[in-house]
């Protein structure tokens, strides 16, 4: 049995919708997944509301994956069980969502200086959901044939550093975790080996981490034996996802369940956040 616990729909940046991601995750034989998109939790109703028409035996965790920034260390924080409907995280998300907006203008704006004939309106109409973000933009560069992936994209220009790069607002990754854990959910480290400062890794833990993504398509085996022996000697929960974002996407996260964890985690995140829930 196998659960993939980053997964992401249009209502990110992801290319399928809530309903196609669980049809596919179902037909490709996982057991569950978790929907984690990226500063919002629009997609959720979809995938429980397809749920319930559509009965399969099948497990669907609500999530969410919140971009931070700490010291230029680009840094992800996972949220499992969240409810959806709690006042104080959509108020921010929407906060975020809005600046993330204007962040998006300023790179299409830049781009058109330099001379690639993009629009915002044609951008928006590439998010299908809420979030407008540099994916998007890479989209309207490939539609346009600036670009053949978006990996180009973001190596040629939107990347850190490349000439379309424009600074994002930096929420902190200690408001990530408080919000996550007063929305009722468990506050997880994603893909670890990507930050850039190894020692932000165990810092970010002692905020208030709860889980650590062990298993992720670019953890090599040594990485994953290592924070497996920093999930025992932190007492932390083990995860592992895909991070999913569909066809199309960069090659190592468009398959589903290529990184994944068995049932015996599941059932310890489970008893986890039912533990939580009575204290």
């Amino acid at each position: 049995m196998k659960y993939d616990l980053h997964v992401h729909t249009t209502a990110s940046d992801g290319v399928l919708s809530p309903a196609e991601v669980i049809q596919k995750a179902y037909r490709a034989g996982l057991s569950g997944l978790a929907i984690t998109d990226h500063d919002t939790v629009s997609g959720l109703r979809e995938a429980e509301e397809f749920l319930q028409k559509e009965p399969l035996d099948f497990t669907f965790i609500p999530g969410i994956e919140m971009n931070t920034e700490w010291d230029e260390n680009e840094i992800h924080i996972l949220g499992y069980f969240i409810n959806p409907l709690y006042r104080p995280l959509l108020d921010r998300l929407v906060e975020i969502r809005q600046l993330r907006y204007q962040r998006a203008q300023k790179i299409v704006h830049t781009l058109q200086e330099m001379n690639y004939k993009i629009e915002m309106e044609q951008v928006k109409n590439l998010a299908e959901g809420e979030m407008i973000g540099r994916p998007h933009i890479a989209r309207a560069l490939i539609e346009n044939a600036y670009v053949r992936s978006i990996d180009e994209a973001f190596l040629k220009l939107l990347g850190r550093g490349k000439p379309a790069y424009v600074p994002r607002y930096k929420f902190q990754p200690a408001e990530a975790i408080h919000l996550i854990k007063e929305a009722g959910g468990v506050a997880v480290l994603a893909h670890p080996g990507l930050i850039r400062d190894p020692g932000k890794i165990t810092e970010t833990i002692h905020l208030g981490i709860e889980g650590i993504e062990v298993y992720y398509p670019q953890h090599s085996s040594e990485q994953i034996e290592y924070f497996l022996a920093m999930a025992q000697q932190e007492n932390l929960l083990i995860t592992g996802g895909s991070d999913f974002h569909g066809p199309g996407g960069e090659e190592n996260r468009n398959h589903l369940g290529m990184a994944s964890i068995d049932a015996t985690n599941l059932r310890r995140l489970y008893n986890y956040c039912n533990a939580k829930k009575k204290e």
